[in-house]
């Protein structure tokens, strides 16, 4: 199964992006053109050439739509394919030349107005979900007040040392930063079981907000590259600022935060709850501040609903103009094109 996961993240700081951390060491292509529909069919198309031929793709999925990617990996040969709009570069590709087999059906200046508009309603989301994390703070807040950090502190450290061993001799371990999930216009998705299939240990962090999660986290990560193992970092896709996975390829295992909106429960044989709730001394918390924490929820809830709605209400303007744009794109220029990349390379 290919890999799939996210480089940028729709977060309650604005849109991150993470690419260029994701395409370190590749030759990378840069594809240009209006169209994210034609620029990520291009990259689809060349990759199943690399495919076919028995190399694996890793595809970097669009947070804004899941259809669509934003750059795709084949490791094999060093070869990478991204949206030059996303790196900040003139494209080496340009799918503008397969827009060609007749006129747009509106007005430039509706399409510009679509923009516009789709614009507004990220800027709605980013809004929203800003306000979202103040009161995730105050949730936050009433655990951090009542936890047992002695406790929790030398529970992480043991977690850690159990499961990162370290070598005698070691060299610095590279980190790639990524999301595993993301809010998108089909609502919370992630790609925890396609990132994770195959690993031999996976470890469910469970707790609630505050807790050290995260922290805990970022201690397993810093041992990892410590003791020189290649680490695969993923991001919280609501707060940047936070961890919500680590996978250390070479030890096959993952340790992720496994609560809403990407709560998961052990299903193999080696799968491993680690408690944080419990180890941190909470039992009873839920229940002492009972009324305090639905009312925290209520509202977080619905900051997160009105994020979604705008997410939404944006996605829909730029569905609106890739239709329009769709409608002009030669799929067999799109093909010749992809091939000719495809030759460059092989």
């Amino acid at each position: 199964m290919a890999r799939k996961y996210f480089a940028r993240a729709n977060t309650s700081s604005g849109c991150i992006n993470l690419l260029e951390n994701n395409l370190s060491g590749m030759n990378v292509c840069s594809i240009g053109g209006r169209s994210k529909s034609a620029k990520s069919k291009l990259m689809k198309t060349a990759a199943g050439y690399f495919e076919a031929k028995g190399m694996k793709a890793e595809y970097i999925v669009s947070p804004f739509d899941i259809k669509r990617y934003d750059a795709v990996i084949i490791r094999d040969v060093k070869f990478a394919m991204a949206d030059s709009e996303l790196l900040g570069k003139n494209p080496d590709t340009d799918t503008d030349s397969c827009l060609r087999i007749r006129s747009l059906e509106i007005s430039e200046d509706y399409m510009e107005e679509l923009e516009k508009r789709a614009d507004c309603g990220y800027e709605g989301l980013y809004n929203a979900y800003g306000r979202a994390k103040q009161i995730h703070d105050e949730w936050e807040k009433i655990y951090i007040d009542n936890m047992d950090f002695e406790r929790m502190n030398l529970y992480s450290t043991e977690t850690i040392g159990r499961i990162i061993k370290t070598g005698e001799e070691s060299r610095a371990g590279t980190r790639m930063e990524r999301f595993f999930g993301a809010s998108t216009m089909d609502g919370s998705v992630n790609y925890i079981d396609n990132l994770t299939e195959g690993l031999e240990r996976r470890y469910f962090i469970k707790g609630r907000p505050g807790t050290g999660k995260s922290t805990f986290l970022k201690k397993l990560a810093k041992a990892a590259e410590t003791a020189g193992y290649d680490t695969e970092v993923y991001y919280c896709s609501f707060d940047k600022d936070s961890l919500d996975m680590v996978l250390v390829p070479e030890l096959g295992m993952c340790v992720f935060d496994s609560t809403a909106p990407h709560e998961m429960f052990p299903n193999r044989e080696n799968d491993e709850i680690i408690d944080f709730y419990t180890e941190a001394g909470l039992i009873g918390v839920d229940e002492k501040f009972e009324k305090q924490l639905e009312h925290i929820k209520r509202k977080y809830s619905f900051r997160i609903f009105e994020g979604m709605a705008n997410l939404r209400l944006a996605s829909g303007f730029d569905m609106e103009r890739e239709y329009y744009l769709e409608r002009i794109t030669d799929c067999d220029e799109l093909a010749r094109t992809a091939d000719k990349l495809v030759r460059r390379v092989m």
